[in-house]
């Protein structure tokens, strides 16, 4: 299997329209995932599943099954050197 990661897009503009963002408020909402998967559809359903708030904020929309609100890339083993995942809390 291949690892994965997904993030949210911000190269977009859906982020800074009003009530438009799965990720406002920034509380109890998941910002990213590495997940182990055999293609990016599933690391997407994956990422679904262990979301948090994001996946109820605006109706009809998942943001992590949505290229649109979220990029999701496979990691390759020949990639830069790299910090993958960081759980920090304030």
């Amino acid at each position: 299997m291949k690892f994965w990661r997904l993030a949210p897009r911000h190269d977009t503009l859906w982020w800074c329209v009003e009530g438009k963002d799965p990720w406002s408020p920034y509380r109890e909402r998941a910002f990213g995932f590495v997940v182990r998967a055999e293609d990016g559809e599933a690391a997407r359903w994956l990422a679904h599943e262990a979301g948090g708030k994001e996946n109820e904020t605006i109706d009809g929309v998942a943001p992590w099954l949505d290229a649109n609100y979220s990029t999701c890339e496979e990691l390759r083993d020949d990639g830069n050197a790299e910090v993958l995942l960081v759980n920090f809390r304030h």
